[in-house]
Protein backbone atom coordinates (compact mmCIF):
# COMPACT_ATOMS: atom_id res chain seq x y z
CA UNK A 1 0.00 0.00 0.00
CA UNK A 2 2.90 2.40 1.07
CA UNK A 3 4.52 1.83 -2.22
CA UNK A 4 1.30 2.92 -4.01
CA UNK A 5 0.78 5.35 -2.42
CA UNK A 6 4.48 6.78 -2.97
CA UNK A 7 4.50 5.70 -6.87
CA UNK A 8 0.77 8.06 -7.12
CA UNK A 9 2.24 10.85 -5.56
CA UNK A 10 5.58 10.70 -7.94
CA UNK A 11 3.21 10.72 -10.88
CA UNK A 12 1.05 13.79 -9.34
CA UNK A 13 4.02 15.84 -9.01
CA UNK A 14 5.20 14.36 -12.45
CA UNK A 15 1.86 15.81 -14.17
CA UNK A 16 2.32 19.18 -12.06
CA UNK A 17 5.88 20.02 -13.20
CA UNK A 18 4.56 18.99 -17.05
CA UNK A 19 1.95 21.50 -16.78
CA UNK A 20 3.26 24.17 -14.44
CA UNK A 21 6.33 24.46 -15.66
CA UNK A 22 8.72 26.03 -13.02
CA UNK A 23 5.98 25.65 -10.54
CA UNK A 24 8.58 23.58 -8.38
CA UNK A 25 11.54 25.64 -8.38
CA UNK A 26 12.65 27.78 -6.26
CA UNK A 27 10.71 31.30 -6.85
CA UNK A 28 7.37 29.29 -7.76
CA UNK A 29 5.22 30.99 -9.72
CA UNK A 30 2.47 31.35 -7.18
CA UNK A 31 4.92 33.80 -5.11
CA UNK A 32 6.08 35.38 -7.87
CA UNK A 33 9.87 34.60 -7.68
CA UNK A 34 12.29 33.35 -10.66
CA UNK A 35 15.12 30.93 -10.18
CA UNK A 36 17.87 30.91 -7.57
CA UNK A 37 20.93 33.05 -9.15
CA UNK A 38 23.87 31.24 -11.03
CA UNK A 39 27.11 31.20 -8.58
CA UNK A 40 30.52 32.04 -9.54
CA UNK A 41 33.70 31.93 -7.77
CA UNK A 42 36.77 34.40 -8.57
CA UNK A 43 40.02 33.15 -7.27
CA UNK A 44 42.31 36.51 -6.65
CA UNK A 45 45.87 36.01 -5.70
CA UNK A 46 46.71 38.58 -2.86
CA UNK A 47 45.18 39.70 -0.04
CA UNK A 48 46.07 43.34 -0.94
CA UNK A 49 43.22 43.42 -3.67
CA UNK A 50 40.70 42.01 -1.84
CA UNK A 51 38.89 45.80 -1.43
CA UNK A 52 38.53 46.50 -4.81
CA UNK A 53 37.24 43.04 -5.87
CA UNK A 54 34.65 42.86 -3.24
CA UNK A 55 33.53 46.92 -4.08
CA UNK A 56 33.45 45.75 -8.24
CA UNK A 57 32.04 42.03 -7.52
CA UNK A 58 29.32 44.16 -5.05
CA UNK A 59 28.59 46.52 -8.01
CA UNK A 60 28.77 44.04 -10.44
CA UNK A 61 25.81 41.84 -8.80
CA UNK A 62 23.75 44.90 -8.30
CA UNK A 63 23.63 45.12 -12.04
CA UNK A 64 23.41 41.46 -12.60
CA UNK A 65 20.78 39.84 -10.06
CA UNK A 66 20.64 36.88 -11.40
CA UNK A 67 24.49 36.17 -10.97
CA UNK A 68 25.92 35.41 -7.61
CA UNK A 69 29.71 36.25 -7.30
CA UNK A 70 31.63 34.40 -4.44
CA UNK A 71 35.07 35.12 -3.94
CA UNK A 72 38.30 33.13 -2.39
CA UNK A 73 41.50 35.18 -1.35
CA UNK A 74 44.70 33.38 -1.58
CA UNK A 75 48.48 34.08 -1.07
CA UNK A 76 50.91 34.65 -3.85
CA UNK A 77 53.42 32.25 -2.90
CA UNK A 78 50.76 29.14 -2.96
CA UNK A 79 48.73 30.46 -5.98
CA UNK A 80 49.66 28.81 -8.99
CA UNK A 81 49.88 25.59 -7.03
CA UNK A 82 46.38 25.74 -5.52
CA UNK A 83 45.37 26.74 -8.81
CA UNK A 84 47.19 24.14 -10.67
CA UNK A 85 45.88 21.70 -8.58
CA UNK A 86 42.40 23.06 -8.78
CA UNK A 87 42.63 22.71 -12.62
CA UNK A 88 43.81 19.11 -13.15
CA UNK A 89 41.01 17.97 -10.81
CA UNK A 90 38.53 19.60 -13.00
CA UNK A 91 37.88 22.07 -10.00
CA UNK A 92 38.72 25.19 -11.15
CA UNK A 93 37.25 28.71 -10.22
CA UNK A 94 35.07 29.99 -13.08
CA UNK A 95 37.37 33.45 -13.07
CA UNK A 96 40.98 33.52 -11.69
CA UNK A 97 43.72 35.90 -11.82
CA UNK A 98 46.88 35.60 -13.88
CA UNK A 99 49.58 37.41 -13.66
CA UNK A 100 49.70 38.03 -17.76
CA UNK A 101 52.28 37.70 -20.25
CA UNK A 102 54.58 38.70 -17.33
CA UNK A 103 55.58 34.95 -16.35
CA UNK A 104 55.08 31.68 -18.43
CA UNK A 105 51.85 30.92 -16.19
CA UNK A 106 49.28 32.12 -19.02
CA UNK A 107 51.06 30.91 -22.05
CA UNK A 108 51.28 27.10 -19.95
CA UNK A 109 47.21 27.50 -19.08
CA UNK A 110 46.59 27.94 -22.53
CA UNK A 111 48.69 25.21 -24.04
CA UNK A 112 46.95 23.30 -21.50
CA UNK A 113 43.55 24.21 -22.44
CA UNK A 114 42.47 25.41 -18.85
CA UNK A 115 41.78 29.26 -20.06
CA UNK A 116 38.61 30.45 -22.00
CA UNK A 117 40.05 32.53 -25.37
CA UNK A 118 38.01 35.63 -24.80
CA UNK A 119 39.26 37.81 -27.88
CA UNK A 120 35.61 38.01 -29.42
CA UNK A 121 33.96 38.91 -26.04
CA UNK A 122 35.98 41.82 -25.04
CA UNK A 123 36.61 45.34 -26.42
CA UNK A 124 40.05 46.31 -25.83
CA UNK A 125 40.07 48.57 -28.53
CA UNK A 126 40.68 51.87 -25.42
CA UNK A 127 43.28 49.89 -23.62
CA UNK A 128 46.79 50.96 -23.99
CA UNK A 129 48.90 48.57 -25.99
CA UNK A 130 51.36 47.66 -23.09
CA UNK A 131 48.04 46.90 -21.35
CA UNK A 132 46.38 44.70 -24.36
CA UNK A 133 49.96 42.96 -24.94
CA UNK A 134 49.76 41.33 -21.17
CA UNK A 135 46.80 39.44 -22.01
CA UNK A 136 47.33 38.39 -25.04
CA UNK A 137 49.37 34.96 -26.45
CA UNK A 138 49.58 34.16 -29.81
CA UNK A 139 47.06 37.01 -31.14
CA UNK A 140 44.20 36.15 -29.05
CA UNK A 141 43.56 37.55 -25.69
CA UNK A 142 42.58 35.13 -22.51
CA UNK A 143 42.89 37.39 -20.05
CA UNK A 144 40.92 41.04 -18.59
CA UNK A 145 43.35 44.34 -18.73
CA UNK A 146 43.68 45.82 -16.02
CA UNK A 147 43.42 49.82 -15.39
CA UNK A 148 46.06 50.95 -13.08
CA UNK A 149 49.90 51.13 -13.50
CA UNK A 150 51.61 48.80 -11.70
CA UNK A 151 54.77 50.94 -10.03
CA UNK A 152 57.31 51.01 -7.32
CA UNK A 153 58.05 54.17 -4.98
CA UNK A 154 59.94 55.20 -1.81
CA UNK A 155 57.40 55.93 0.76
CA UNK A 156 58.62 57.86 3.69
CA UNK A 157 57.24 59.98 7.24
CA UNK A 158 57.68 63.40 6.26
CA UNK A 159 57.56 64.59 9.71
CA UNK A 160 59.96 62.47 10.92
CA UNK A 161 62.30 63.92 7.83
CA UNK A 162 61.73 67.19 9.08
CA UNK A 163 62.65 66.56 12.58
CA UNK A 164 65.60 64.92 11.58
CA UNK A 165 66.54 68.11 8.96
CA UNK A 166 66.36 65.68 6.34
CA UNK A 167 65.02 65.96 2.98
CA UNK A 168 64.26 63.72 -0.70
CA UNK A 169 67.47 63.10 -2.00
CA UNK A 170 68.51 64.34 -5.38
CA UNK A 171 71.29 61.68 -7.07
CA UNK A 172 71.67 57.91 -6.00
CA UNK A 173 74.75 59.09 -3.85
CA UNK A 174 72.39 61.20 -1.96
CA UNK A 175 70.09 58.15 -1.53
CA UNK A 176 72.35 56.76 0.06
CA UNK A 177 73.88 59.30 2.49
CA UNK A 178 70.18 59.50 3.65
CA UNK A 179 70.09 55.88 4.66
CA UNK A 180 73.65 56.25 6.04
CA UNK A 181 72.29 59.36 8.23
CA UNK A 182 69.35 58.00 9.09
CA UNK A 183 71.03 54.71 10.81
CA UNK A 184 72.52 57.40 13.01
CA UNK A 185 69.02 58.07 14.67
CA UNK A 186 66.75 55.55 16.58
CA UNK A 187 64.81 54.68 13.13
CA UNK A 188 65.33 52.00 10.91
CA UNK A 189 66.00 53.66 7.47
CA UNK A 190 63.87 51.68 5.02
CA UNK A 191 61.71 48.46 6.04
CA UNK A 192 62.29 45.56 4.19
CA UNK A 193 60.51 42.30 3.89
CA UNK A 194 63.46 39.65 3.45
CA UNK A 195 61.87 36.59 3.61
CA UNK A 196 58.88 38.00 1.09
CA UNK A 197 59.80 37.05 -2.55
CA UNK A 198 57.82 40.08 -3.54
CA UNK A 199 58.98 42.66 -1.54
CA UNK A 200 62.45 41.70 -2.56
CA UNK A 201 61.05 42.25 -6.31
CA UNK A 202 59.98 45.28 -5.57
CA UNK A 203 62.71 46.88 -3.64
CA UNK A 204 65.05 45.58 -6.05
CA UNK A 205 63.82 46.63 -9.12
CA UNK A 206 63.77 50.73 -8.15
CA UNK A 207 67.51 49.82 -7.20
CA UNK A 208 68.05 48.86 -10.41
CA UNK A 209 66.22 51.42 -12.33
CA UNK A 210 68.42 54.21 -10.62
CA UNK A 211 72.17 52.12 -10.56
CA UNK A 212 71.70 50.55 -14.49
CA UNK A 213 68.42 52.15 -16.28
CA UNK A 214 70.68 51.75 -19.41
CA UNK A 215 70.81 47.88 -18.89
CA UNK A 216 66.81 47.74 -18.37
CA UNK A 217 67.05 49.10 -22.10
CA UNK A 218 69.19 47.13 -23.28
CA UNK A 219 67.25 44.40 -22.11
CA UNK A 220 64.05 44.95 -22.96
CA UNK A 221 65.14 45.11 -26.72
CA UNK A 222 66.47 41.43 -25.74
CA UNK A 223 70.36 43.11 -26.27
CA UNK A 224 71.66 42.68 -22.36
CA UNK A 225 71.88 39.50 -20.57
CA UNK A 226 70.46 39.12 -16.52
CA UNK A 227 74.54 38.12 -16.20
CA UNK A 228 75.66 41.72 -16.97
CA UNK A 229 77.27 42.86 -14.07
CA UNK A 230 75.21 46.14 -14.17
CA UNK A 231 72.37 43.30 -12.71
CA UNK A 232 74.90 41.94 -9.98
CA UNK A 233 75.77 45.61 -9.16
CA UNK A 234 71.90 46.23 -8.15
CA UNK A 235 71.93 42.78 -5.94
CA UNK A 236 75.28 43.51 -4.41
CA UNK A 237 73.90 47.06 -3.18
CA UNK A 238 70.43 45.47 -1.46
CA UNK A 239 73.03 43.14 0.12
CA UNK A 240 75.75 45.79 1.55
CA UNK A 241 72.90 47.84 2.69
CA UNK A 242 71.21 44.62 4.86
CA UNK A 243 75.06 44.16 6.02
CA UNK A 244 75.06 48.16 6.88
CA UNK A 245 71.79 47.51 8.83
CA UNK A 246 69.64 49.81 6.84
CA UNK A 247 66.83 47.33 6.97
CA UNK A 248 67.23 46.67 10.48
CA UNK A 249 67.53 43.41 12.73
CA UNK A 250 65.49 40.81 11.74
CA UNK A 251 64.65 41.99 8.28
CA UNK A 252 65.43 38.24 7.24
CA UNK A 253 62.63 36.87 9.09
CA UNK A 254 59.95 39.85 7.79
CA UNK A 255 57.24 39.57 5.13
CA UNK A 256 55.58 42.31 3.61
CA UNK A 257 53.17 42.57 6.22
CA UNK A 258 55.60 42.75 8.82
CA UNK A 259 57.30 45.49 6.17
CA UNK A 260 54.15 47.68 5.62
CA UNK A 261 53.97 47.49 9.86
CA UNK A 262 56.92 48.83 10.37
CA UNK A 263 56.83 51.83 8.60
CA UNK A 264 52.80 52.74 9.33
CA UNK A 265 54.09 52.20 13.25
CA UNK A 266 56.91 55.02 12.53
CA UNK A 267 59.80 52.29 13.25
CA UNK A 268 61.19 52.70 10.34
CA UNK A 269 61.48 56.48 8.28
CA UNK A 270 60.91 54.87 4.81
CA UNK A 271 59.36 51.49 3.33
CA UNK A 272 59.73 50.46 -0.66
CA UNK A 273 56.82 49.05 -2.16
CA UNK A 274 54.28 49.02 -4.88
CA UNK A 275 51.94 51.80 -5.92
CA UNK A 276 48.80 49.58 -5.19
CA UNK A 277 49.52 49.69 -1.10
CA UNK A 278 49.79 53.16 -0.82
CA UNK A 279 46.30 53.21 0.29
CA UNK A 280 46.94 50.30 2.50
CA UNK A 281 50.01 52.06 4.07
CA UNK A 282 47.32 55.56 4.59
CA UNK A 283 45.11 53.22 6.23
CA UNK A 284 47.29 51.76 8.54
CA UNK A 285 48.37 55.05 9.99
CA UNK A 286 45.79 58.29 8.72
CA UNK A 287 47.43 60.61 10.82
CA UNK A 288 51.02 59.76 9.07
CA UNK A 289 52.10 62.27 6.31
CA UNK A 290 53.24 59.89 3.92
CA UNK A 291 55.27 61.27 1.16
CA UNK A 292 56.44 59.44 -2.19
CA UNK A 293 59.54 59.75 -4.50
CA UNK A 294 61.71 57.66 -6.85
CA UNK A 295 65.15 56.56 -6.57
CA UNK A 296 67.15 59.19 -8.53
CA UNK A 297 69.66 58.27 -10.98
CA UNK A 298 73.69 59.23 -9.94
CA UNK A 299 73.48 61.97 -12.62
CA UNK A 300 69.84 63.07 -11.16
CA UNK A 301 66.92 61.66 -13.10
CA UNK A 302 64.05 60.06 -11.87
CA UNK A 303 63.14 56.87 -13.59
CA UNK A 304 59.69 54.63 -12.58
CA UNK A 305 59.56 51.28 -13.33
CA UNK A 306 55.86 50.33 -15.06
CA UNK A 307 54.04 47.48 -15.58
CA UNK A 308 49.86 47.50 -16.20
CA UNK A 309 47.96 45.29 -13.95
CA UNK A 310 45.88 42.04 -15.19
CA UNK A 311 42.89 40.91 -14.10
CA UNK A 312 41.20 37.16 -14.41
CA UNK A 313 40.88 34.85 -17.03
CA UNK A 314 38.04 32.49 -17.59
CA UNK A 315 38.06 28.69 -16.99
CA UNK A 316 37.59 26.66 -20.00
CA UNK A 317 35.59 24.16 -17.86
CA UNK A 318 33.28 26.66 -16.30
CA UNK A 319 29.63 25.56 -15.88
CA UNK A 320 28.68 28.83 -16.35
CA UNK A 321 29.94 29.96 -19.55
CA UNK A 322 27.70 33.16 -20.71
CA UNK A 323 27.87 34.05 -16.75
CA UNK A 324 30.92 34.28 -16.77
CA UNK A 325 32.10 36.01 -19.80
CA UNK A 326 29.39 38.71 -18.68
CA UNK A 327 31.31 39.12 -14.91
CA UNK A 328 34.81 39.38 -17.56
CA UNK A 329 33.05 42.17 -19.49
CA UNK A 330 31.77 43.93 -16.38
CA UNK A 331 35.80 43.70 -15.48
CA UNK A 332 36.89 45.15 -18.88
CA UNK A 333 34.76 48.64 -18.19
CA UNK A 334 35.56 51.87 -16.90
CA UNK A 335 33.38 51.71 -14.31
CA UNK A 336 34.80 48.28 -12.66
CA UNK A 337 38.40 49.76 -13.40
CA UNK A 338 37.86 53.33 -11.15
CA UNK A 339 36.39 51.13 -8.58
CA UNK A 340 40.09 49.52 -8.39
CA UNK A 341 41.66 53.04 -8.60
CA UNK A 342 39.53 54.20 -6.19
CA UNK A 343 40.16 51.12 -3.81
CA UNK A 344 43.42 50.94 -4.61
CA UNK A 345 44.48 54.67 -4.56
CA UNK A 346 46.59 53.55 -7.56
CA UNK A 347 47.82 54.85 -10.60
CA UNK A 348 45.34 54.62 -13.66
CA UNK A 349 46.30 53.96 -17.09
CA UNK A 350 42.70 53.96 -19.18
CA UNK A 351 41.43 56.79 -20.12
CA UNK A 352 38.20 57.44 -18.24
CA UNK A 353 39.66 56.65 -15.53
CA UNK A 354 40.83 59.39 -13.11
CA UNK A 355 42.67 60.11 -9.69
CA UNK A 356 42.95 63.22 -7.15
CA UNK A 357 44.94 61.32 -4.83
CA UNK A 358 48.24 63.39 -3.45
CA UNK A 359 50.30 60.33 -2.50
CA UNK A 360 49.58 59.10 -6.06
CA UNK A 361 50.22 62.54 -8.07
CA UNK A 362 53.96 62.31 -6.06
CA UNK A 363 54.29 58.44 -7.03
CA UNK A 364 54.46 58.94 -10.63
CA UNK A 365 56.51 62.27 -10.63
CA UNK A 366 59.10 61.24 -12.86
CA UNK A 367 61.96 61.95 -15.80
CA UNK A 368 61.33 58.72 -17.51
CA UNK A 369 59.91 55.28 -17.19
CA UNK A 370 61.38 51.95 -17.41
CA UNK A 371 60.43 48.34 -18.26
CA UNK A 372 60.59 45.71 -14.91
CA UNK A 373 62.98 43.43 -14.54
CA UNK A 374 60.42 40.51 -13.60
CA UNK A 375 58.60 41.30 -16.49
CA UNK A 376 61.79 41.07 -18.77
CA UNK A 377 62.10 37.86 -17.33
CA UNK A 378 58.79 36.60 -18.77
CA UNK A 379 59.34 37.99 -21.82
CA UNK A 380 62.23 36.41 -22.67
CA UNK A 381 61.70 32.60 -21.21
CA UNK A 382 62.99 29.97 -23.50
CA UNK A 383 60.35 27.75 -24.29
CA UNK A 384 59.49 25.42 -21.48
CA UNK A 385 62.22 28.16 -19.15
CA UNK A 386 60.95 29.44 -16.12
CA UNK A 387 63.18 32.39 -14.97
CA UNK A 388 60.23 34.00 -13.12
CA UNK A 389 59.65 30.84 -11.29
CA UNK A 390 63.47 30.78 -10.85
CA UNK A 391 63.58 34.29 -9.08
CA UNK A 392 60.50 33.96 -6.58
CA UNK A 393 61.93 30.68 -5.53
CA UNK A 394 65.70 32.02 -4.39
CA UNK A 395 66.23 36.00 -4.28
CA UNK A 396 65.33 35.16 -0.66
CA UNK A 397 68.46 32.93 -0.44
CA UNK A 398 70.54 35.68 -2.45
CA UNK A 399 69.73 38.03 0.17
CA UNK A 400 70.11 35.64 3.08
CA UNK A 401 73.86 35.02 1.27
CA UNK A 402 73.21 31.41 0.91
CA UNK A 403 73.36 31.66 -2.65
CA UNK A 404 76.16 34.15 -4.77
CA UNK A 405 74.32 37.05 -6.84
CA UNK A 406 76.36 36.01 -9.59
CA UNK A 407 75.30 32.22 -9.28
CA UNK A 408 71.40 33.20 -8.63
CA UNK A 409 72.14 34.96 -12.29
CA UNK A 410 73.23 32.43 -13.92
CA UNK A 411 70.58 30.50 -12.78
CA UNK A 412 68.27 32.94 -14.38
CA UNK A 413 70.02 32.95 -17.54
CA UNK A 414 69.80 29.32 -18.18
CA UNK A 415 66.16 29.50 -18.71
CA UNK A 416 66.30 32.77 -20.93
CA UNK A 417 66.86 33.37 -24.37
CA UNK A 418 68.25 36.69 -25.23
Amino acid sequence: MMHTMVRKLALTLAMLLVLGGTAFASGSQESGGSDEPTTLLVWEHTPQFEAPLAATLENFMAQNPDIRVEYEIKTPDQYYALLSTAIQAGEAPDLFWTNGTATTDLPNLVRQGAVMDLTDELDLSDYPQLAVDMTTVDGSVYLTPGATIGTRAVYYNKDMFDEFGLSVPETFGEFEQLLADLSQEDVIPVSLGGRFTWSILFHFEPILAAMAPDWIAEATAGEAPVTDPRVEAALDKMIEWGEAGYYGDGYLGMDEGGQLLAFSRGDAAMTITGSWNAATLQQNNPEMNIGAFQIPTRDGREPMVVTFATGFSVYSGTEHPEEAIRLAQYLTSVESQQIWVDQLGDVPGLPGVTTDDRLVSEIVDNDFQVNSFYTILGQYAADGGTPTRIWEEDNVRVLSGSLSPAAFLESLDAEMEM
